[in-house]
Formats: C-alpha cells, sequence, structure tokens
C-alpha cells in the first residue's frame, strides 16, 4: 500500500518525477543508478502500480506517482532542514545495530534533555552482503557492528576496540573471580547466532580459542543480542562479550563482568557504517561524534 512508503523512497520518486532520468535522479541524490531503480522497485511492489513509463524525452510519472511526489513535497515543508538531512524536525536516522546496543544507545537519549536526534531503529541483516545493500541504497543510514568488506561508496568508523570479557549474573552459584578454564569447561553457554567475530593478532592464539569456543555446552543460541545478555543475567549460563558492551549493562542488569583467562583471550573491534553522500552533512558527523564518544566513555 502506498500509505507504507518511508521518505526515502517518496523522495526518489519525487527526483525521477522531476529529473526523467534514473541516472540524473541518482546524481541528485549521490547513490548509484542502481540504488534508484532498487527504491521505485519497492515502490512499484508496495502500490502495484507501474509509477513510471519510458518515452523518448525520459521517464514519465503516472497520476500516482504524482501524487506521492506531491505527498513528498508537502511533508518536506514542514521539515526545518537547515541545511540537513537530519536537522531536528527532519527525517529520523536509520539506524542498525545489535539490539543491545539499541537498548543502552535509547536509555543515553533519553537520559539527555538536551538531545534532538531522532533515531529510528531497525532489525540488522542477517549477513555483510545484505548490510553492504542497505548501505548503498540508503535503506538505512548507519550501520554498527563488525566491520564490512570495503566499498568504495561506503564510510568505515572505527568506534572501539576492546578485550573479550565473561559475562555471568550476580551470585551465580558456581563460579567466583577470576574466572578459570575450568570455570569455562564446568558450565551451560548461551552464543548469539550471528557471531561476534572475535580477532586476534596471533595465530596460535586464534586456532587454540577457536577449538575450546567449539568445544562448549551450549544450552541456547539467541536471535537477539538483547536477549542473550538478559538471560544470562537470570540463569548460570555464561556468555562472551566485548568487554566496552559488557561494562555499559552493568548499570541496567543484575550480571557481572570477569577478566577472560589466558587461553580466551581475544579482541573485538567495533565498527560504524555510512554512505559517504553524509560526509559533509555537519548535523549528521555531530551525532556520529556522539555515539563514538558514548561508546568510548
Amino acid at each position: 500500500m502506498d500509505n507504507q512508503l518511508d521518505m526515502k523512497v517518496l523522495r526518489a520518486i519525487h527526483i525521477l518525477s522531476t529529473s526523467g532520468s534514473v541516472t540524473k535522479a541518482a546524481e541528485i541524490l549521490q547513490v548509484t543508478p542502481g540504488a534508484v531503480s532498487y527504491l521505485i522497485n519497492k515502490a512499484r511492489k508496495s502500490t502495484g502500480s507501474a509509477l513510471f513509463f519510458r518515452t523518448r524525452s525520459g521517464m514519465k510519472p503516472n497520476t500516482l506517482a504524482l501524487e506521492l511526489s506531491q505527498r513528498y513535497q508537502s511533508i518536506n515543508q514542514d521539515y526545518n532542514v537547515d541545511g540537513s538531512a537530519f536537522s531536528p524536525g527532519g527525517r529520523a536516522i536509520v539506524l542498525s545495530t545489535p539490539s543491545i546496543l539499541e537498548l543502552l544507545l535509547t536509555i543515553t537519549l533519553l537520559n539527555n534533555e538536551n538531545e534532538q536526534t531522532q533515531l529510528a531503529f531497525c532489525r540488522p541483516s542477517d549477513t555483510d552482503s545484505e548490510r553492504l545493500a542497505r548501505l548503498r541504497n540508503k535503506e538505512i543510514d548507519i550501520d554498527i557492528g563488525s566491520r564490512l568488506p570495503v566499498d568504495n561508496s561506503i564510510i568505515q568508523l572505527k568506534l572501539f576496540s576492546c578485550d573479550v570479557g565473561i559475562l555471568v549474573r550476580k551470585g551465580h552459584t558456581t563460579i567466583t573471580p577470576p574466572f578459570t578454564l575450568d570455570d569455562w569447561h564446568q558450565n551451560r553457554h548461551a552464543i548469539w547466532s550471528r557471531g561476534m567475530h572475535f580477532i586476534s593478532d596471533d595465530i596460535a592464539q586464534t586456532q587454540h580459542f577457536r577449538a575450546l569456543f567449539e568445544k562448549q555446552d551450549i544450552a541456547f543460541v539467541a536471535s537477539s543480542s538483547l536477549n542473550l545478555i538478559t538471560l544470562c543475567a537470570f540463569s548460570n549460563l555464561v556468555i562472551l562479550v566485548p568487554t566496552t558492551i559488557g561494562k555499559k549493562t552493568l548499570n541496567i542488569l543484575p550480571v557481572q563482568l570477569l577478566d577472560a583467562p589466558p587461553e580466551l583471550q581475544m579482541r573485538y573491534e567495533g565498527y560504524l557504517h555510512y554512505h559517504h553522500s553524509f560526509s559533509s552533512d555537519h548535523y549528521f558527523q555531530q551525532l556520529l561524534i556522539r555515539l563514538q564518544t558514548f561508546l568510548q566513555s
């Protein structure tokens, strides 16, 4: 249905209606022609209408496309863009991130009375190729997670780098600091279905870690990182977490973060990705600084 179309799709319809060319629309939107076609096809599936037809003078909008273009203009007139697509009063910034980070960021924003950023969180993609496609097509504005493969249209920003820690509930019935390899073998574990991509420069250490990781007595595989950590807080299950994330959960859940024994010591790097067309957007860049400050504090 056309009432399900978001601002990105409406804007693509409007720009194509006025420019008459997918190539020109792509230049204006600072995306690839393929990304424009993707958004238009998304609108076609939603509306059940062709929306545009080819002529010798270019792409011409049908009646519905013109109505949607007018809708975009009407909505856009109410925005306080102030030179930025994301200023207060403008559209929300669409952010894809693990659910535990969604919770932590939301709590931080709610506790800041001066914060006016509008964030719209969405479910993370299952694969790196899907993550890249959503960034290229501007379905999402920011992707936070493990590092993605290099792409000329996507900018990567390292948010944090930290050790891997052990998260267990407070008052765990069998574990007391320090956490040992015996604790690792004698307790049951929970893992995140998407994985955490722990790394090390030491090949032997990486191989040793993988061998121990594969020998876990896994009781639960969570599709959500928030569910994973919440389950840990209310059971005797053990999980591995980046210490940057683990430390921030201590104030909201009854958990304790323990150092990993030498055999399990690894690193995790968290990256933020966004489309290169936002690199000169002042408001967007200020948000990136705030996100980086939050995760490094």
